[in-house]
């Protein structure tokens, strides 16, 4: 087989699979909360790896054999799969029109066992409550709960404390300050409860399932001979993504909260859905 045609296989495998993980689902909110508070991250990224190459093998192997019996089933999954991505590609276009989606949005929505806390969120996006300049104290060192003013003793009331006051020289104006990794306190999973947490949110996916096994798998089909190199790419999709969010997480995390910035991701992602889903039906015709 011509090496150009494994080659495009390959692109349009990574393509196609990169931009269907990097929504921000329960899958990269449950990794990033690992990577932030520094809890068998590896272990956790490893395991949805993993999962991903065993689902996207299935989809490709499980839907050629399928085509073997049944050709006529890979036609009518690939045209359900392009009214797919035209409606995902409608779906993401229109959340770029609108804007608003942000990493905090999405984890404030999220199951509290899977998803980044408050305080993970804070942590992974350098949004730190204000020193205050006199006394060089951050409110909300316990986690986001803004720290309480000095008690009233007994006896009598209190004057206002001068320290409470800036300092000449000093600005009331709030600094953002980007925290160490970690800088959450608490207790640490144990490394069976993080990897049962991971296959729940890769095997047990109902989105995982659809895009890695349906989606992929059927696109893979109409690649003909060079199936196999679609799903490797859509495989070197899946370890790009996961070693980003490994080694780049907490450099990733400011950018994903920001909507300008999931807009812009937004646009590129519906464009290139509309695109593949033309290519898929022209070959139908």
């Amino acid at each position: 087989m011509p090496v150009t045609a494994l080659t495009s296989a390959f692109s349009a495998g990574f393509l196609t699979y990169l931009a269907l993980v990097v929504a921000i689902g329960a899958q990269t909110l449950f990794l990033l909360r690992q990577v932030v508070r520094r809890e068998h991250a590896w272990t956790a990224l490893g395991v949805c790896f993993v999962a991903d190459i065993v689902l996207l093998a299935v989809g490709a192997a499980g839907l050629g054999v399928a085509a073997e019996s049944a050709p006529w089933l890979v036609t009518a999954m690939t045209a359900a799969g392009v009214v797919y991505l035209v409606l995902f590609a409608a779906g993401t276009l229109r959340s770029a029109v609108r804007g608003g989606r942000s990493l905090s949005s999405a984890a404030a929505a999220e199951n509290p066992e899977i998803g980044p806390s408050e305080a993970d969120v804070v942590a992974l996006t350098g949004r730190l409550p204000v020193i205050d300049p006199a006394t060089g104290r951050l409110p909300g060192r316990d986690g986001g709960t803004p720290s309480r003013g000095p008690r009233t003793p007994a006896g009598g009331p209190v004057r206002p404390a001068a320290a409470a006051r800036p300092s000449r020289g000093t600005t009331a104006t709030l600094t953002r300050v980007r925290p160490a990794a970690g800088v959450v306190a608490r207790p640490q999973a144990s490394k069976v409860r993080v990897v049962l947490l991971a296959l729940s949110v890769s095997l047990l996916n109902p989105h995982a399932i659809l895009d890695a096994v349906v989606m992929m798998g059927t696109f893979a089909q109409s690649f003909g001979e060079a199936t196999w190199s679609y799903a490797a790419g859509a495989m070197a999709a899946s370890a790009v993504w996961f070693g980003a969010l490994g080694w780049g997480g907490e450099k990733l995390a400011p950018l994903m909260d920001s909507p300008r910035v999931w807009r812009a991701v937004d646009a590129v992602v519906g464009v290139l859905m509309l695109a593949l889903a033309v290519k898929l039906g022209l070959g139908l015709l």
